[in-house]
């Protein structure tokens, strides 16, 4: 029989000729990492979609204390603005103001969320359009906002169809 099937030479692992262990992995992560940052500096609208729910997840968080919002209302406005982001409402740059500096939603426009008398939140996206009875453009602050600032443009009524938007 072959003697030599079973001598198997013993070759040093690549990492202990070339590199420490430690420092493949730390170039290794380092490249996730720009390669990540540079991914949340795009514009709005190149963002891959995860990429973009983790950014809604850090607007909710940011305006969650503006309406007093508890952690249940925070996962079920997640899931609204997820479905909205599915349905293709979120992906244009007129709706969402994205800073690429700050790689924050600074403003989600058309979005409105409000506290009934019953103390329950509401949410739901501004179904006014404007009038077609004029020839000037309208002024981007007749539409209602939510902003991470604490600000809201204009006061409309919510209606209670608003909520069929997240069954739909």
């Amino acid at each position: 029989m072959d003697s030599q099937r079973h001598n198997k030479t013993h070759k040093k692992p690549f990492n202990d000729i070339e590199n420490p262990v430690g420092e493949a992995d730390n170039s290794f992560k380092n490249l996730l990492e720009d390669s990540a940052r540079e991914a949340y500096c795009r514009p709005w609208h190149r963002i891959e979609r995860g990429l973009r729910l983790n950014r809604l997840r850090i607007f909710i968080e940011e305006v969650g204390p503006q309406f007093t919002m508890t952690k249940d209302e925070k996962d079920a406005f997640f899931i609204f603005l997820q479905k909205a982001l599915d349905k293709k409402l979120l992906n244009t740059l007129k709706v969402v103001n994205y800073d690429q500096e700050t790689q924050r939603i600074t403003i989600i426009r058309g979005l409105e969320i409000k506290r009934n008398q019953e103390g329950i939140l509401k949410w739901g996206f501004s179904t006014k359009k404007p009038r077609a009875d004029g020839t000037r453009k309208k002024k981007k602050d007749d539409i209602p906002s939510v902003s991470t600032h604490g600000e809201e443009s204009t006061e409309t009524k919510i209606e209670d169809e608003t909520n069929q938007i997240i069954n739909n």
